[in-house]
């Protein structure tokens, strides 16, 4: 028997995507523009689009999430989820240093980086990402001075507490993880430095990304601000 080729399949499945979420498809385009352009970062562009061909994936996966488990399909999204989640990191990372060192240098700074909404959405990819991609606890080695003791999900108050110890080189962190009312992956991001707890949603973290559209301007609208001001400044002085 001869199989049919997975590039075309794999082609189908994302035209499918685009058609059932337009409107975040187009906003995922419109965040690339005026993220990169903000931080002055052309090649974060396609970066970012890849991401958000892979959410609106993810969106449909989620949408049809069966809770059978008689496929293999929430293993794949699981899969797909964890990918996005890191390489979302590593893009808003990049962003976060550029503005990082653009401070130190005396140059002005694109000001995205330093909005509240920011910071929270980087805080949780950041909590996330380390478990997921290195199976430790994000900031242990600095926010940990002593070993902390854990116990196992599920496990009751007739069980042994185990320790985390940050300066044990064999040390491992496993994230639970489990599926919200939505189909979507969620993970429970331990944050150290705030001694607490909380659930974080992959489509959450997304829709959160797709709302800096609303708090961004792009390049264009800035500079016509930047000059509307300067105007105003200068007719005021005279």
């Amino acid at each position: 028997m001869t199989l049919p080729p997975v590039s075309p399949l794999l082609n189908s499945l994302f035209n499918v995507a685009r058609a059932k979420y337009r409107a975040e498809n187009e906003a995922w385009v419109q965040l690339s523009y005026r993220l990169s352009g903000r931080f002055n970062l052309v090649t974060a562009l396609s970066s970012i689009q890849r991401e958000g061909d892979l959410d609106i994936l993810l969106r449909c996966l989620e949408d049809e999430f069966n809770t059978s488990g008689m496929d293999f399909s929430f293993h794949y999204q699981m899969m797909f989820s964890e990918t996005w989640i890191v390489a979302c990191y590593e893009i808003l990372r990049a962003f976060q240093q550029r503005d990082r060192e653009a401070a130190k240098a005396g140059t002005p700074t694109s000001g995205v980086s330093e909005l509240h909404e920011f910071k929270s959405i980087f805080t949780d990819f950041e909590l996330l990402r380390m478990p997921i991609a290195k199976f430790e606890i994000a900031k242990d080695n600095k926010e940990l001075e002593q070993p902390l003791p854990m116990r196992r999900v599920g496990d009751d108050e007739t069980k042994p507490i185990e320790f985390y110890d940050p300066k044990d080189p064999s040390r491992f962190h496993i994230m639970p993880k489990g599926v919200s009312s939505r189909g979507s992956a969620v993970w429970l991001a331990l944050d150290v430095r705030n001694s607490r707890q909380h659930w974080v949603e992959r489509r959450d973290l997304a829709d959160r990304l797709l709302s800096l559209l609303k708090l961004v301007k792009g390049a264009g609208e800035l500079e016509a601000e930047q000059n509307a001001a300067a105007q105003a400044l200068a007719q005021a002085d005279r």
